[in-house]
């Protein structure tokens, strides 16, 4: 075991060349320029999986690169979305583990000062491996797949680009959640989408509060048994909905049938 600290991003890539079967990554935020040497280096018979924070707030804000994500899944990786995801760990064919405050940026990797530690111990590897594992499978965590990207891109493409202001800190009290939500016209949203996404999604924002239920969205069941009569599986729909809507980072599952949306 050893302590890593930046730059460690020559530590990193020397990881990724040595690996022969497999790398897992937990990063909230994931730049391209480092992706693209991540993909450069490693053997193409190494399967990546990499689990992020996938919503449209770190996206907009440029902490998550788009491009990033598309890379991996064009190479044959696997990416999925954990909306409470804060860790950063870096596995290595389930041998080798970095778990440290660095995400994979170069600043994360490079210019930040970030602290974590280096290990091959069997107990401790195993340990995050299964963790990795719980995360990965977890019923809140989504997949995210190409289709997904291409809903992010039409969603975002609506929004107007502002100009940074910079302005003076001012410590303010806000509720944690809150801060989380992304600031986006409802109507730009649902513009973006059709069929039954967006039928789904209007139900959702017609809900005043920003936690819902799958019961309280249920209750709409007949409504949108007008508008598809021919359906006998609306409550499966429904889920189907919401699951997409969550991987692509516009909700976020709680569990027990909880939801809470990522806008406001």
């Amino acid at each position: 075991m050893k302590i890593i600290k930046n730059p460690w991003k020559e530590d990193f890539l020397s990881l990724v060349k040595e690996s022969s079967k497999s790398i897992k990554i937990t990063s909230p935020f994931i730049k391209n320029q480092i992706c693209e040497e991540l993909m450069k280096t490693k053997n193409k018979s190494v399967k990546i999986e990499v689990i992020t924070n996938f919503n449209l707030s770190n996206i907009y804000n440029g902490s998550l690169d788009l491009k990033a994500i598309e890379n991996i899944l064009n190479n044959n990786g696997i990416v999925k979305n954990s909306s409470k995801l804060h860790s950063k760990i870096y596995l290595f064919d389930e041998k080798k583990v970095i778990i440290t405050s660095g995400n994979l940026t170069n600043g994360g990797l490079l210019y930040n000062y970030e602290y974590g530690v280096y290990s091959e111990d069997k107990t401790l590897v195993k340990d995050v491996v299964e963790d990795f594992y719980q995360l990965s499978n977890n019923e809140n965590t989504g997949k995210i797949k190409k289709s997904n990207l291409l809903t992010v891109k039409e969603i975002l493409s609506k929004i107007p680009q502002q100009k940074k202001i910079i302005l003076p800190k001012i410590d303010i009290k806000s509720d944690e959640k809150d801060d989380e939500l992304f600031l986006i016209n409802d109507d730009i949203i649902s513009n973006s989408l059709k069929g039954w996404k967006q039928h789904v999604f209007n139900l959702i924002k017609m809900h005043s509060n920003s936690e819902f239920t799958l019961k309280e969205i249920n209750y709409f069941e007949n409504k949108l048994k007008e508008i598809y009569p021919k359906n006998n599986t609306i409550k499966d729909k429904i889920r189907q909905q919401l699951q997409f809507l969550r991987d692509i980072g516009l909700i976020e599952f709680l569990g027990n049938g909880k939801y809470r949306k990522l806008w406001r």
